[in-house]
């Protein structure tokens, strides 16, 4: 079945489009997205571009009081393909084969319905975006200055789930006036929310020892890791919450204060409770705007987790399996916490100054509507304290249990072109360091640095939109 992708999205589109959304009020249909070039001097980091992301979005009015949203993501994605065949080849012979571009997902981020009782009390319920910090309800790209997304959001992230981190629920909105000129919003939901996310891979060797003796030894590789909760059954019989409360005295002032928790172990393991609190803010000054997010997430006991999690894990020991003389099977288990620390913490800052010289208005880049550049610099810092850089497993024992306290840096200096407020053109310098001696590899999901590669400098290119 070729070209799935696009299959996916033409149901989506018919379920988020009905009739008598059709007939009673009006179906808005929009997107967004972002090409990236990238040139690093990691060694295991190529020159390449990337089809970072494209963003299909449906906004459909149904009363005048409720409407439908939906966001489906294609991330790096260009085509998957499936064949299957089945023929009589003494008895029966099925094949089958997929195919597909590297790294490609299709993500749906967001779909969920509203009921509009008034401005200061809405109902939402679907597949809704958890408003913890500033980026995570605003992450399109086209709306930020930079080509890439912030350490705090998606580089580590901090954030219990990467950006856009998404679950299912049901939620409460609404804003409120406050004096002549300000707004009070808030956001309330109700989520399964995040879970313990496992990935395993075995693998089976045969090894001689001694007396010719033959052992064959079972790999069990595990990689787990928090992980955004899933929009079917959930695993624990517990649900999370969120919520956000955002305060403006005037237009283009912010500041907001956001919240999460919520369990995320499943019911066969001890409860580990993750925590979330976010700042966040926004203000300016004629031409110049400043913006910034700080989070703090605790992750719980994550010793005892892995402890309880490696009981769980090892389920057989010294069978006697195979031969004449049988051989024995040994099974070592092996754990990685990919980005698992006891709490992580960090912030981006970032200051913006827009501006147009006259001398440009004659020429080509002045020709469109609002045309701009802006000037923009971004600090972030993350530290991750008791970050798990080693653990393995024996017989359901911690053998090995080690951790680390890790900080992460990153520079971002660039302008973008903007000859209208939806499309940009970006040219961006990063620069990104951690501990002396330390691998960045281990506190970023982006850079694939050596043993001793703890710096990298690169220059992006970007082009991000919005329709």
């Amino acid at each position: 079945m070729k070209q799935a992708g696009l299959f996916i999205f033409a149901g989506l589109l018919l379920i988020a489009l009905p009739l008598q959304a059709q007939e009673s009020g009006s179906v808005h249909i929009g997107g967004y997205g972002a090409i990236r070039f990238e040139a690093s001097d990691i060694a295991q980091l190529y020159r390449t571009f990337t089809f970072r992301r494209l963003i299909l979005t449906t906004d459909a009015e149904i009363t005048s009081r409720i409407r439908f949203v939906t966001e489906l993501e294609f991330e790096r994605f260009r085509k998957i393909e499936l064949e299957k065949a089945i023929a009589p080849e003494n008895g029966i012979e099925v094949e089958q084969a997929i195919e597909g571009t590297s790294g490609s997902e299709i993500a749906l981020e967001q779909a969920w319905m509203q009921y509009t009782i008034s401005d200061a009390f809405k109902i939402r319920a679907g597949g809704l975006l958890i408003p913890v910090g500033r980026f995570n309800t605003r992450h399109d790209d086209n709306l930020w200055t930079f080509p890439r997304r912030s350490l705090v959001d998606r580089g580590v992230p901090v954030l219990p789930s990467k950006s856009a981190w998404n679950e299912l629920g049901f939620g409460i909105s609404g804003m409120l006036p406050v004096g002549k000129y300000g707004l009070l919003t808030y956001e309330g939901q109700l989520t399964n929310g995040v879970i313990f996310d496992v990935e395993i891979e075995q693998r089976l060797r045969s090894h001689r020892v001694k007396n010719n003796e033959e052992y064959v030894f079972q790999m069990v590789e595990a990689e787990f890791q928090p992980a955004t909760g899933t929009f079917g059954e959930d695993i624990k019989h517990a649900k999370a919450l969120s919520g956000r409360i955002l305060f403006s005295p005037m237009p283009g002032h912010e500041l907001a204060l956001s919240g999460y928790t919520g369990r995320y172990t499943p019911e066969f393991m001890q409860a580990q409770t993750l925590q979330s609190v976010g700042v966040d803010f926004l203000t300016g000054w004629r031409n110049f705007s400043l913006e910034g997010e700080f989070v703090h997430t605790s992750f719980g006991d994550i010793r005892t987790l892995t402890a309880d999690f490696a009981r769980q894990a090892v389920f057989q020991k010294g069978e006697w399996i195979g031969g004449e003389e049988g051989e024995q099977l040994k099974t070592e288990v092996e754990f990685e916490l990919k980005s698992f620390a006891r709490s992580k913490q960090g912030y981006w800052i970032e200051g913006r100054y827009a501006f147009w010289p006259s001398v440009l208005n004659q020429t080509f880049l002045a020709q469109d509507e609002d045309p701009h550049f802006v000037l923009g610099i971004r600090w972030e810092q993350v530290w991750l304290n008791n970050l798990l850089s080693r653990a393995a497993f024996a017989d359901g024992v911690i053998t090995a249990f080690e951790t680390d306290d890790r900080m992460v840096n990153r520079l971002t200096i660039g302008v973008v072109y903007r000859p209208t407020s939806l499309v940009g053109f970006q040219i961006a310098y990063e620069r990104t360091w951690t501990d002396p001696g330390q691998s960045l590899a281990a506190v970023t999901n982006y850079l694939p640095a050596s043993d001793t590669e703890d710096t990298a400098n690169a220059l992006l290119f970007g082009v991000v939109f919005g329709f």
